[in-house]
């Protein structure tokens, strides 16, 4: 054996169990999927074979496209809400309040160790018609009767998501900001920079891991789940996600079809993605 192929072994020993387990538990599930996404059904009997007529279905059908666009647009918002506030707290946290910023963080991630159903039905007491905040608004006389839309709307989805990815959205940048010194925002602005252009040019680049994490950490399970929609959205805010569950459950489900809609849901999630990440990367090259 040669001294190369020796050290290539030493390399990839360490991560043979990650690989072994990332191969068994989500690369052959995702391929099982994949392959499923060109069968049919017929009754309650799959039919192996190859077609694009699922496919075909998804790209031809209003009622689909209409659920991707509103999947993307809550996620995009939720995004666009709860990473710049994770940032925010992430900078607070390491060069404001340095002193107190392990205390900030635990309790950011308090609410972890509540669970995840626990979380959304706190949060669907507090948006309720006679939940906290309505109760607080009235009390106060700021409103004369509950503010509907704050429940089993867009609105509600998008602020109940909020609040559950916040913490792991701050997590990742909270990592990433441990790794940038004073000094060098210090120097920037000795240098005559102005707040704006150390932040563009010298903060962003320096987080741009953790920025990257948290942009996906948000983005992809916003457009992911279904129980938040279901629970505090309604029937007039079902995301994509709501439709694929209820393809592999329950009467009339269709496997091929969840999975061929759950692939262009990745697809589209991950272009969205790679694009969001483009547009980062070339604001803090400009």
């Amino acid at each position: 054996m040669t001294a190369s192929s020796q050290q290539a072994r030493r390399i990839l020993a360490p991560m043979l169990p990650a690989g072994t387990f990332y191969a068994v538990f989500f690369a052959a599930p995702m391929v099982c999927l994949f392959v499923l996404s060109f069968w049919t059904t017929k009754g309650f009997e799959l039919i192996p074979g190859f077609t694009l007529a699922n496919y075909v279905k998804i790209f031809t059908s209003p009622l689909h496209q209409a659920l991707m666009r509103r999947t993307v647009g809550v996620a995009f918002v939720t995004t666009a809400i709860v990473v710049p506030v994770a940032f925010a707290l992430a900078y607070c946290m390491r060069f404001v309040f340095e002193r107190r910023g392990q205390f900030i963080l635990q309790v950011v991630l308090l609410s972890l160790f509540s669970g995840y159903l626990v979380r959304i039905y706190a949060w669907r007491t507090i948006l309720g018609k006679q939940g906290l905040l309505n109760s607080t608004l009235e009390w106060t006389g700021l409103i004369d009767a509950p503010l509907e839309f704050l429940i089993y709307s867009n609105i509600a989805v998008v602020i109940t998501l909020g609040g559950l990815l916040l913490p792991l959205a701050v997590l990742p940048l909270c990592s990433a900001m441990l790794n940038v010194s004073r000094d060098y925002l210090e120097a920037s602005r000795d240098l005559g920079a102005g707040r704006l252009h150390v932040l563009r040019t010298v903060l962003l680049p320096m987080v741009l891991p953790g920025l990257r994490t948290a942009f996906a950490f948000s983005f992809l399970l916003a457009a992911g789940d279904f129980v938040t929609p279901t629970l505090v959205g309604g029937s007039q805010s079902l995301l994509i996600g709501n439709v694929i569950a209820d393809q592999f459950r329950g009467i009339g489900s269709n496997w091929p079809l969840g999975a061929a809609m759950a692939f262009v849901v990745v697809s589209v999630m991950l272009l969205s993605y790679l694009a969001v990440m483009r547009i980062i990367k070339w604001v803090t090259r400009w």
